[in-house]
């Protein structure tokens, strides 16, 4: 893990108020009244098959999505069984079978089977000395950066560049309990 390329006072901006957008939800996925917090369950839902709805992955992206500026999000992930978090951009696939990778339009780190990694078409592993208990997400659009941080210590987890085009969304799949601060309690199984 990389140590944070400069102060924690460059987080002089306020956590994004993240809320999640239903016309996003899998099937599975059951959003709370205040769309902070979601339930994933076996069931699956009799929801209209809205055209940005998820129909295989178990997946809900943010409500607001950005097109200029700088943004970040915290994502408790303590204690929680696989995620994933990140952006996407509004145009990448969310029906049917595919693969989550920058080339799709995912920028994205996740913690299957107990192994952190870079969400790409490659098994990409990271290596962490320590499990953290609350992810970080930054984006800088015009920067062309997404970063993720253990935002307790605020070290660097992993970065990816890209060359945004159009609305960039928060994006989060999880099969475990994600509690979100400053804006998003995601994806829990109960």
């Amino acid at each position: 893990m990389e140590q944070l390329l400069f102060s924690p006072a460059g987080f002089s901006l306020s956590a994004e108020d993240v809320t999640l957008d239903p016309d996003t939800a899998h099937p599975s996925l059951t959003l709370s009244k205040d769309r902070r917090s979601v339930t994933a369950t076996n069931t699956r839902l009799a929801l209209a098959n809205h055209p940005g709805r998820f129909d295989i992955y178990s997946c809900v992206l943010g409500s607001a999505g950005y097109i200029s500026g700088m943004h970040y999000w915290d994502v408790e992930v303590a204690g929680t069984g696989g995620w994933a978090l990140g952006v996407t951009r509004e145009s990448a696939s969310r029906k049917g079978w595919f693969n989550f990778s920058p080339e799709q339009g995912t920028l994205a780190i996740q913690l299957s089977m107990g192994q952190y990694r870079e969400v790409t078409a490659e098994w990409s592993p990271l290596d962490l000395p320590q499990s953290p208990s609350k992810i970080r997400v930054y984006l800088d659009y015009e920067g062309g950066v997404v970063c993720f941080y253990d935002a307790d210590t605020m070290a660097l987890i992993h970065a990816f560049t890209s060359s945004f085009q159009g609305k960039i969304y928060p994006f989060f799949w999880g099969d475990g309990e994600l509690e979100g601060v400053g804006g998003c309690r995601l994806p829990a199984v109960r």
